[in-house]
């Protein structure tokens, strides 16, 4: 399970981050989860679990 954080960038730095399911940027908290042993980044825990139950089962099945 994953846990939340927050952007440490100051208000005047431009640090972008962004959902590595959707894509959305995320401006200050972020879902932060270990999947396979690599940590990612995630705009809400949904998208983390779209990654576990739809993308990753997918990924698995496809042919070199």
């Amino acid at each position: 399970m994953g846990h939340w954080e927050e952007n440490p960038a100051k208000w005047y730095e431009q640090k972008m981050i962004y959902c590595s399911l959707c894509g959305r940027i995320i401006p200050k908290m972020f879902w932060i989860a270990t999947v396979e042993d690599e940590r990612y980044v995630f705009c809400e825990p949904d998208c983390e679990n779209l990654y576990r139950e739809y993308w990753l089962p997918s990924q698995s099945h496809q042919q070199p």
